[in-house]
């Protein structure tokens, strides 16, 4: 199994520049920043996770839960998705600077975010989209039957078959969290919970990222979106086994997998093959420095290819 692999020694190499950097990544690439009407961000690939992403990875020690599916999701599921997406993100460096009064509007943040999710489920493009997720017995109990009432979902991966010559609108880049809360009326509207200026010249300097690294493909490939676990259920390697299976997807057809990670989220990716590519500096507002992602590829033919990680 991929997951049994121990993460080599480019991760120390990594974690040690970090440290002589302040930890921040050495910027190979610089996105500068841009400004256009305003798009709700929560930055998957800029948080501890990726997303692809960019979810919260400490699969160093890894305690399996034998008790847990992994199964496609439905539309049930999205209430306890949701709160794993908003528990996973917060704590992030990129949610932290855009959501500015977050702890004053706790339930308009996931009200609003609920509402967002089930429009995007609404016009998911099932040929090009695919959705797992994770659940164990909800309040600790068994598993008796198919009865998803007592499953709780504690992790989630979303996965998007791209093709070359696409049209954007055609790529189905559902549950992009940089646009989250963009198409939704009322009280959401307001984005009474972010700073907006902050929040839209992200969401700005991401989309950057994913048209420049994602969708200016020349091949076929399948592109991890998004990738969250709830912290409560951190360390058990969910996040492995989410990629884990997208890889055996992606190695069934043939075509290479890649994903924009964040600082947390590289050193799994590295762990599990994936290689870097090219680094992603976005810069902050107010003189608070940058935050990176990394472009990174998987293909069958390579697993455990060296990293390409400059250090400095």
């Amino acid at each position: 199994m991929l997951w049994l692999r121990t993460v080599n020694t480019s991760t120390s190499r990594l974690h040690s520049t970090l440290a002589r950097n302040n930890g921040r990544r050495p910027a190979a690439v610089t996105l500068p920043a841009m400004h256009k009407p305003f798009i709700i961000i929560v930055l998957c690939t800029l948080h501890s996770i990726t997303c692809a992403g960019l979810a919260l990875f400490t699969n160093g020690a890894r305690t399996p839960v034998s008790n847990h599916k992994l199964r496609p999701a439905v539309e049930d599921d999205l209430d306890d998705i949701v709160t794993v997406f908003i528990d996973a993100f917060r704590p992030s460096a990129g949610w932290q600077y855009a959501h500015l009064r977050d702890d004053d509007y706790t339930n308009y943040t996931w009200t609003c975010t609920r509402q967002f999710f089930q429009g995007e489920w609404e016009s998911l493009h099932r040929s090009r989209t695919f959705a797992n997720v994770i659940t164990v017995p909800r309040d600790g109990g068994q598993y008796f039957s198919s009865d998803r009432a007592g499953e709780r979902v504690v992790s989630f991966g979303v996965w998007n078959w791209m093709k070359p010559q696409e049209d954007a609108a055609d790529s189905s880049f559902s549950f992009r969290p940089h646009q989250l809360h963009a198409a939704l009326g009322g009280k959401c509207l307001e984005h009474l919970d972010v700073n907006t200026t902050r929040a839209a010249d992200l969401a700005q300097q991401l989309s950057l990222a994913v048209e420049k690294y994602i969708r200016n493909l020349t091949e076929p490939q399948l592109y991890l979106n998004l990738l969250a676990t709830h912290p409560d259920w951190d360390g058990h390697g969910f996040g492995a086994e989410q990629v884990e299976a997208g890889l055996q997807e992606a190695a069934r057809v043939g075509m290479p997998v890649t994903l924009l990670a964040s600082p947390d989220g590289w050193p799994l990716y590295d762990s599990l093959g994936f290689r870097s590519l090219a680094n992603i500096t976005h810069e902050m507002f107010d003189g608070l420095g940058t935050l990176w992602s990394e472009y990174m590829r998987w293909d069958e033919e390579e697993p455990g290819a060296p990293s390409a990680l400059i250090v400095q």
